[in-house]
């Protein structure tokens, strides 16, 4: 069935994407959460192996006082009563510590076992959550092979490995359903009532030579069978328990069907090619047996290994690169569909039911951002590209710029005649030249000026209104000042402006 895109447009879509979504971002927000708690559990471990070690170190340094105590006691010579005593009090000391310190080594590692063993359930957390999504879903672009074995010569066991691009293999168990092909093993005359192939042999006593012979093969049983895109292959042999002689049969994709003979200790032969008439017949065996295998892949139940990058997920040093790449699969589909949705803040599909009405299944966004609450911000950050319009670059996510450095204080100038300055001016020194001023050739060097703050007079109170303010006092710090004509000397009790001239 195909589905069409909010705005009635054809998609390539032959799955409920929509539904397929709602249960990938479920998948993921369950195997963050266990690495979240895994990694939890790791820091409060590394928090007490460090207050262990430093309660240790304690420890050692107590012990270490004991012995230092009576350095420079008389306790007479070793025999005596008091040599004894301090030797049992230091022994006792060393004891003591020693016990106390494998006590704090004994706490830590049963924290240690407590969290390896709340990691390992935390795991299998993990590799369920992607086994709820496998055994619902096929993922994009997937690769999958199903194999059947016969197991016990009474029974057939069945598993499907599937294979992406982003580096996920996963071996998942089938179950065979009641009333199926596979329930009890196949004898070929249940699937084809007569099939003959020209087996080549060699006969003849003196002359060697290479005869085909006619083999009928509808009287063998099957004892495995696989099928992928790189072929499918299939064995039969003639006990129904998988024992006697009997054949391998070998299809792959662009050469000749090849048959193994194998004998009664199973030992294989030279292949051959079959010959042109049995080619048609053996490839309708293979339909046969592939559609039956095909309808088990329905039947999944549980997984039995799950490996990224090679690496199994429940020992994965860093099982988040599976969300994050899953994530990165379904961006551009889920943009696409957003993009022709016509409501605004859902994802929205349509299919045909035929009499002219269709069916419309739509996820709303904010629904889907509510599975993300229980998440952390970095991991919950690892979905915004699926929030972000067609085209829309993801925004990255920087730490806050940290606080600009506080600048000092200005330090204020030093006061003169003990008055804090307030107000700066720039006031003239009398035959001091202006500031800038450049000499002329041959004269000297201008002097320096001086600068001042004058402070302002404080606003008077209501009890000193009838007083006269205060004048201005005037400070500030002097670099030079020419020495002032003695008609302008002030005394230091004075206190007023100076004046310039």
């Amino acid at each position: 069935m195909s589905y069409l895109y909010g705005d009635s447009t054809p998609s390539n879509l032959k799955v409920n994407y929509v539904e397929f979504l709602r249960d990938a971002v479920e998948s993921c927000v369950q195997v963050l959460l266990a690495d979240q708690r895994i990694a939890e559990g790791a820091a409060r471990t590394r928090a007490l192996d460090t207050a262990t070690a430093a309660e240790i170190a304690r420890l050692q340094k107590v012990g270490a006082l004991i012995p230092k105590a009576f350095e420079g006691t008389p306790v007479g010579d070793s025999a005596s009563a008091t040599a004894r005593c301090v030797a049992t009090i230091v022994r006792s000391a060393a004891d003591a510590v020693r016990a106390a310190a494998a006590e704090e080594s004994a706490n830590l590692q049963t924290a240690l076992d407590r969290r390896d063993a709340e990691a390992a359930v935390e795991r299998e957390v993990l590799v369920k959550a992607i086994e709820a999504l496998l055994i619902k879903h096929d993922l994009p672009d997937m690769i999958s092979d199903t194999n059947v074995s016969l197991v016990g010569g009474a029974r057939y066991a069945c598993g499907l490995h599937v294979a992406t691009p982003f580096g996920l293999d996963v071996a998942l168990q089938l179950e065979v359903p009641a009333g199926h092909l596979l329930e009890r093993v196949v004898r070929i005359d249940r699937l084809a009532e007569r099939l003959e192939v020209q087996v080549p042999e060699i006969s003849g006593w003196l002359h060697k030579e290479v005869k085909l012979r006619i083999q009928h093969l509808e009287k063998h049983h099957l004892t495995a069978f696989s099928n992928g895109p790189a072929g499918s292959t299939f064995r039969l042999r003639l006990a129904p328990d998988g024992t006697g002689s009997g054949y391998d049969v070998t299809f792959a994709e662009g050469e000749p069907i090849r048959l193994v003979r194998v004998d009664e200790q199973q030992k294989r032969e030279e292949p051959f090619d079959a010959q042109e008439a049995d080619v048609p017949k053996l490839g309708a065996l293979r339909e046969k047996l592939g559609e039956a295998v095909g309808e088990l892949a329905r039947h999944r139940t549980k997984i039995v290994e799950v490996k990224l990058d090679g690496e199994s997920l429940r020992s994965h040093s860093k099982p988040t690169l599976l969300v994050e790449r899953l994530i990165a699969v379904l961006v551009p589909e889920t943009q696409e569909i957003a993009a022709r949705s016509q409501s605004p803040g859902e994802l929205v599909l349509r299919r045909s039911l035929g009499g002219d009405r269709r069916e419309e299944i739509f996820l709303s966004r904010e629904d889907l951002k509510s599975k993300l609450e229980p998440l952390n911000d970095h991991n919950r950050a690892l979905f915004d590209a699926l929030f972000l319009e067609k085209g829309a670059a993801p925004s990255r996510i920087e730490p806050p710029p940290p606080p600009p450095p506080r600048a000092a204080p200005p330090r204020a100038p030093t006061p003169l005649y003990g008055v804090t300055p307030l107000i700066p001016i720039s006031k003239p020194i009398p035959g001091a030249e202006p500031l800038g001023a450049t000499p002329a050739d041959g004269d000297a060097p201008p002097r320096k000026t001086a600068s001042f703050e004058v402070r302002a007079p404080e606003r008077p109170s209501a009890a000193t209104l009838d007083r006269p303010p205060p004048p201005p006092v005037v400070t500030g710090e002097i670099d030079s000042v020419p020495e002032a004509r003695p008609e302008e000397r002030r005394r230091p009790e004075q206190s007023g402006p100076l004046t310039g001239s």
